[in-house]
């Protein structure tokens, strides 16, 4: 009863997390939706910072379970420094957080807080940033590298990640503008096909058609 309880208290807090961020948010209003005491709150998260620490964690672990599987591929082509299998992996790997973001694969109010922390920072940040951002930043960018056969430095790398990542948000947070802009109604799979060849467009280029011997400034 007390899992069910917490459970609960975390899929409310989401909710008003996603509507009114964490400064707008109540802890009264988080309790009286899960129908639960708002004592609880302070019970089992230690109050309005706990609850929302727990809500970011949650985050991370549902992602980092999604992307199990490109995980464990990361490491298979890592250990065999195949620059082919490299190259398809990152684009598995970018396709995969398009999923995350794009389509109903999570929930809307969790994509909705991660994307409001990811924009506006709380203190809590580093928890996005040191359990999932980073470690898939630090992937991206070994894959890029591997996959241009080391000629394309580290450095390098891991800033021609950063737009790949930005887009894939901005396709996330602004979904009805670009919708709108490409007569969409909505992300369906020819939708997301073309967000997809988009990206990997990008990584080709980035491999096939920018100097090979990158020197950093």
């Amino acid at each position: 009863m007390a899992t069910d309880s917490k459970s609960k208290l975390l899929l409310s807090a989401f909710e008003e997390f996603a509507k009114n961020g964490f400064w707008g948010a109540s802890t009264r209003d988080i309790a009286a939706k899960a129908n639960i005491n708002i004592s609880s709150i302070l019970y089992y998260f230690g109050g309005k910072k706990g609850i929302y620490t727990a809500a970011l964690k949650n985050i991370v672990d549902t992602v980092n379970t999604i992307t199990d599987e490109q995980t464990k591929q990361y490491q298979k082509v890592l250990d065999k420094q195949d620059p082919v299998a490299a190259r398809k992996l990152l684009k598995k790997m970018i396709e995969k957080f398009l999923s995350i973001l794009c389509t109903e694969e999570i929930s809307h109010n969790i994509k909705k807080v991660f994307l409001s922390e990811y924009s506006s920072p709380t203190a809590e940040f580093n928890i996005l940033y040191d359990e999932l951002i980073r470690p898939v930043h630090e992937r991206m960018a070994n894959l890029l590298r591997l996959a241009s056969e080391n000629k394309i430095d580290i450095k390098n790398c891991y800033f021609y990640i950063v737009p790949l990542f930005s887009h894939l948000f901005i396709f996330a947070s602004r979904k009805d503008s670009v919708c709108s802009m490409m007569e969409w109604q909505d992300y369906d799979a020819k939708a997301q096909k073309y967000l997809l060849d988009y990206t990997a467009a990008q990584i080709d280029f980035l491999l096939d058609y920018l100097p090979t011997k990158n020197k950093t400034a």
